[in-house]
């Protein structure tokens, strides 16, 4: 290969390196999903909450903008104390992954970013609760729901990783 076309493409790659080295961290940023065990363990607060519909609102945290904030009514904390009534943040500016907290019995992990309640892993933040049952893990090592469980047998699962 002549050496102008070796300079060449040398001159390319270290153009294309330089971008990404100067590119905004949110560019190059991607969503880690933890696993339900992680998620488990790194989450702040785990509770039973009632949610009513999310409304649109523009709040800043330390590292998103939240578009909406859904009212939740603390029906049962699993892990850390949680008001009676509260509002959790999410919608997140991060469109690789957002928080979206559904109406109704949720089954939420939380965590506080700066004094706001947000979601802790993303969009498996927040399961819902129908007729007793939530969609949950088979198995606490994966990183999506996967089997209808009873709520009951998911708060056990819980306890048993939170004394681990």
């Amino acid at each position: 290969m002549p050496a102008e076309k070796r300079i060449s493409k040398r001159l390319g790659l270290a153009f294309v390196c330089g971008l990404l080295f100067l590119a905004p961290p949110a560019i190059l940023a991607k969503a880690y999903y933890p696993t339900a065990r992680e998620m488990i363990q790194k989450a702040d607060f785990i509770a039973l909450v009632k949610l009513e519909p999310p409304v649109a609102i523009e709040t800043k945290g330390a590292n998103w903008t939240y578009a909406e904030a859904s009212s939740a009514k603390l029906s049962k904390a699993i892990k850390g104390s949680l008001p009676t009534n509260f509002k959790i943040h999410g919608k997140e500016n991060f469109k690789c992954a957002q928080c979206h907290f559904l109406i109704g019995e949720n089954l939420v992990f939380l965590r506080k970013d700066q004094d706001l309640y947000v979601g802790q892993a993303w969009n498996i933040s927040c399961l819902p609760v129908k007729n007793g049952k939530v969609t949950w893990f088979s198995n606490l090592d994966s990183r999506q729901p996967d089997a209808e469980t009873k709520l009951d047998d998911c708060i056990k699962q819980i306890k048993v990783v939170l004394k681990n």
